[in-house]
């Protein structure tokens, strides 16, 4: 292996049970896992201490809809009957998306080189979708290379699909509210303040609708750039947050044990146990498939709470018994996952298990949605009309101390 290449440490049990300490020099953390068994050795744990330093072979800018994108080619390929050299060429030519083309051909350069199509997969995926790989070297394993890549292409897609389900339901409700905000602005800047003039005349008594109304305009109106310099304070404290992880931390935290945690947890904990599931379905070890299915979780802190799970089935616990002593993890999946480990179908099980957890979850919030867009459409149109009416009110009122 070339000087270039990450150096790995790592902990394992050997035949009798004792502890072996070492380092490798592979490709990937998966190659490490398969340098170690194929030496007797069980991995308890690899961590890399020593990072490549040719950046350049691994590929940039692939996300969620490229990976998806170069993972289904490549499975469509290899359908149609083409190699695996002919078949990433062809992607490195034709893809739509450049980020695309560059894997593909990092791809096609490693394999050249000797590395096996598992190892430089994995190389060219963002950390979140290194499952992926996996899948594909538990298919390599079984004889069935196309499966593995079908099962990953479908996961990414089915993310995807519930991606975007998340945003055209939450969308119509965040319309109405900032074109309520929007609303309510125009009408105390430049509304409310044409009619102070005569509001604050000589003799003129406002109602209190319209008095409210004053006070609220000349607060925005004298205070405009405080207000502008509070919020511009706090978009930069809500990135320094984010940069520092405090703001995703809270946001996590309140996602998982907050109002919404069952949608929350199913959304989660869904996308967890799919990818567990399709990576026992391909044949990959429990332990394998529980530390690559859990770098598939987003949450931060969902990943720490699922980190005992391997721990506890290593020491002989059921996985379906260690998945329910997770807190906040969906009662569903867990009844599921039994059932698969008596019926001996716990990949499909699991697998099956995620979807509907995450289904419910979507109609969870698309309930939600219903009644909140129409909801706010009311609470905007009764805001406005109280508005309106307290405008009148004191434009009526004013007519008349004129008048007399």
């Amino acid at each position: 292996m070339s000087e270039a290449a990450p150096r790995y440490g790592y902990v394992a049990l050997d035949a009798s049970g004792r502890k072996v300490r070492g380092q490798l020099e592979v490709a990937s953390e998966e190659a490490a896992f398969v340098n170690l068994k194929a030496q007797g050795l069980m991995p308890v744990s690899v961590k890399v201490v020593a990072r490549r330093k040719d950046g350049a072979r691994t590929a940039a800018g692939l996300g969620d809809r490229e990976t998806a994108e170069l993972v289904a080619d490549l499975a469509a390929l290899l359908t149609a009957g083409a190699d695996i050299r002919s078949a990433l060429t062809i992607i490195g030519g034709k893809a739509a998306k450049a980020p695309v083309q560059a894997a593909a051909r990092a791809m096609a350069r490693d394999i050249s080189g000797g590395e096996a199509l598992n190892v430089a997969l994995g190389r060219q995926l963002p950390e979140r979708h290194r499952f992926i790989a996996a899948l594909l070297a538990a298919g390599e394993a079984s004889g069935d290379l196309i499966g593995g890549l079908e099962r990953g292409a479908e996961m990414l897609d089915a993310r995807l699909k519930i991606r975007d389900q998340l945003v055209s339901v939450l969308a119509y409700p965040m319309f109405v509210l900032i074109t309520a905000i929007v609303s309510f602005l125009i009408i105390l800047t430049l509304v409310v303040p044409s009619l102070a003039p005569l509001a604050e005349a000589p003799g003129a008594q406002p109602g209190l609708a319209m008095r409210l109304l004053l006070a609220a305009s000349r607060f925005l109106t004298g205070n405009g750039w405080l207000l502008a310099g509070g919020g511009v304070a706090l978009v930069v404290a809500g990135v320094v947050a984010g940069a520092t992880g405090l703001l995703r931390s809270g946001a996590e935290r309140l996602a998982l044990d907050g109002p919404g945690r069952r949608t929350a947890a199913g959304l989660v904990y869904g996308g967890f146990a799919v990818a567990l599931g399709g990576m026992l379905s391909a044949g990959a070890p429990v332990s394998d498939a529980l530390r690559l299915s859990s770098r598939a979780v987003r949450s931060g802190l969902a990943r720490r709470r699922l980190e005992p799970v391997g721990a506890a089935v290593r020491q002989g616990q059921a996985l379906s018994a260690a998945l329910s002593s997770v807190g906040g993890f969906p009662d569903e999946i867990g009844r599921l996952a039994l059932i698969g480990e008596e019926s001996g179908a716990l990949g499909p099980m699991l697998a099956r298990a995620g979807r509907l957890a995450e289904q419910a979850a979507l109609r969870r919030v698309e309930s939600v949605s219903r009644i909140l867009g129409p909801a706010m459409i009311v609470l905007l149109g009764g805001l406005i009309g109280l508005l309106m009416a307290g405008l009148l009110s004191g434009v009526t009122g004013l007519g008349d101390a004129a008048l007399q």
